[in-house]
């Protein structure tokens, strides 16, 4: 999936996504009567507001997090009752964030190049500690993908590589965004970890693999790829989550 631009632009002082999501509170709230109408898809809707699907995604995860919709099994998107949906809007407006695909948008575009230009400063000794960190991440089977250590020291250490302070505190605070993000936190219930866990480390092989070698075109692909990769994962999540073993069997003592 590449990301489109406009879906993380800014509109006055409100991210795009809390736009959105109140366009589709209105939408659902402007049909509670009529018994035929059903929640549209995230690709539906995405075409019929022409924006992109991660901005949907954003949206309705917005949405999810004030107890309008959730996202249910092999039903998709379910509106959930609720008296007067106008009564959230204000809710809905109150910024909490950047989105996760705007974060992840932020860190293709600094941390792509921030491995380029560390494949051309790389030391033996940053190669070891970047060993370590993959060393780590394998070991990390049975911690949250949130809290991951080996992962977070895997991209600091690169940022460092730099020799830039203002590339490792950009890096940095996006990270630390990431962490405070409670959109991320809600994203992530959705991922199913020991499916991801295996292409994320060897993503980060690939970009170990470049640096070695002291190639910067092919350390910024690598990095771009992984960035992708985690990108691609994060849209595919709910799918993908409610079609696991574990999501199915509560779906199925549910009744859904």
């Amino acid at each position: 999936m590449e990301f489109a631009a406009q879906g993380f632009r800014i509109q006055g002082e409100q991210r795009l996504y809390q736009i959105v999501a109140r366009r589709i509170a209105r939408m659902i709230e402007a049909n509670t009567a009529n018994p035929d109408w059903r929640m549209p898809s995230e690709r539906e809707l995405a075409e019929e507001l022409q924006v992109s699907r991660p901005v949907v995604r954003e949206a309705v995860i917005a949405l999810e997090m004030r107890g309008i919709v959730e996202v249910k099994g092999r039903a998709g998107i379910v509106v959930l009752p609720t008296r007067n949906i106008s009564n959230n809007f204000e809710k809905i407006s109150a910024d909490i964030g950047p989105g996760p695909f705007e974060l992840l948008e932020a860190r293709l575009a600094v941390e792509s190049s921030a491995a380029a230009m560390a494949a051309e400063r790389a030391t033996n000794y940053d190669i070891l500690v970047l060993e370590e960190c993959i060393s780590q991440m394998e070991q990390e089977t049975n911690v949250m993908l949130l809290k991951e250590k080996g992962d977070r020291d895997f991209h600091m250490t690169i940022a460092r590589m730099t020799g830039n302070a203002i590339i490792v505190s950009i890096v940095e605070a996006l990270w630390a965004q990431r962490d405070e993000s409670v959109m991320w936190r809600k994203l992530h219930e959705h991922i199913h970890a020991p499916s991801v866990r295996p292409l994320w480390i060897g993503d980060h092989h690939a970009v170990l693999t470049a640096l070695r070698l002291r190639n910067p075109d092919a350390a910024y692909k690598a990095m771009a790829r992984h960035i992708r990769n985690v990108s691609n994962e994060l849209m595919d999540a709910y799918e993908r989550g409610r079609f696991s073993p574990d999501i199915m069997q509560l779906d199925e003592k549910k009744g859904l």
